[in-house]
């Protein structure tokens, strides 16, 4: 069950949350984050750790792209290149009909989800959503989101918008 509202690039990009914070750093990390995605698991299941060093790349390039769209930049030539030329590509799959919507034939695991991450980065890129790109305000959060309120300024009001919050109250009375 996919429990992340964001779409697939931002969730993808997201994974590097801060200076410290690597959420696929791992094979087994990366496995873990695929759950949420359930094209993503079966192939994540056979990708090897030669294969995470290519995927992390795509997704430093991936958020370096969304955030120069997020501040109004033109992305580097060379991140917008790696975040989505493969997902311009034929797909190097064939999806078949399952009981839950669809899934991706036997392929080369890399090759497939690289189309698949960099596909959903074309398709944001394209569509409205990426207009209200905006990255979270919280201190050393590198977060992205697909902005639906124009006053959002956090990630999760949970983690950053809270620390925002301790911190003001702790300039306000200090």
């Amino acid at each position: 069950m996919l429990t992340d509202p964001e779409p697939l690039s931002v969730s993808f990009a997201n994974t590097l949350s801060s200076s410290l914070r690597d959420r696929i750093g791992t094979l087994e990390e990366f496995r873990g984050w695929t759950k949420n995605w359930p094209t993503l698991q079966p192939l994540a299941d056979r990708l090897t750790a030669a294969g995470l060093g290519s995927l992390l790349e795509r997704r430093d390039a991936t958020q370096s792209v969304l955030h120069a769209v997020a501040d109004g930049r033109k992305p580097s030539a060379a991140a917008f290149a790696l975040a989505t030329d493969a997902g311009l590509e034929a797909a190097p799959f064939r999806l078949r009909p399952t009981a839950g919507g669809a899934a991706v034939g036997r392929v080369p695991p890399l090759e497939a989800i690289s189309h698949l991450l960099a596909r959903s980065t074309v398709d944001l890129l394209l569509s409205p959503q990426a207009a209200g790109l905006r990255r979270c305000e919280g201190t050393d959060c590198r977060k992205v989101f697909a902005g639906t309120r124009a006053n959002r300024r956090w990630c999760d009001t949970r983690v950053c918008g809270n620390r925002a919050r301790v911190a003001a109250h702790a300039r306000r009375h200090s």
